[in-house]
C-alpha cells in the first residue's frame, strides 16, 4: 500500500535534481557534477517507476519513454563533452532544468493525481 505522505519523496528528489542542475553552471563543473547528476537521476526514475508498477499505472510506458529520453540526453551530454565552457554550461542547465519542470508539471502530476485517486493508496 503506498502512503500518500510517502508522495512527499517526489519533491524532496526533485528539489536535490534541480539544485545540481544548477551545479552544472559553476565554473568548477566537470564530468564527475554529471555523473552525480546521472546517478541521483536513475535512483529517482527507479523509485517512481517501482510506485508505477506497484500502482498498475496506465501510463507506465509513455512515463518510463519520457524517464528514458532524459536518460539518453544527459549520457549524450556526457559523452560528447569534455570541455564546459561558461556558455555551454549555461545552455546544458537550462536544457535539463526546463526538461525536469515540464517533466514535474506534466507526467509526474498525472502520476501523482493517479496515486492520489488510487484505491490502494
Amino acid at each position: 500500500m503506498i502512503n500518500t505522505s510517502e508522495l512527499i519523496w517526489q519533491d524532496q528528489q526533485h528539489q536535490v535534481l534541480f539544485e545540481l542542475i544548477d551545479e552544472i553552471k559553476a565554473a568548477h563543473v566537470d564530468s564527475t557534477t554529471f555523473a552525480r547528476l546521472n546517478d541521483y537521476a536513475e535512483h529517482h526514475f527507479l523509485m517512481e517507476e517501482a510506485y508505477m508498477k506497484e500502482l498498475g499505472y496506465p501510463e507506465y510506458d509513455s512515463h518510463l519513454s519520457a524517464h528514458n529520453k532524459f536518460r539518453t540526453e544527459l549520457q549524450r551530454m556526457i559523452d560528447e563533452h569534455d570541455c564546459y565552457d561558461a556558455g555551454l554550461r549555461e545552455m546544458l542547465s537550462a536544457f535539463l532544468s526546463e526538461w525536469l519542470k515540464r517533466h514535474i508539471f506534466g507526467v509526474d502530476k498525472k502520476l501523482e493525481e493517479y496515486i492520489l485517486n488510487s484505491e490502494r493508496k
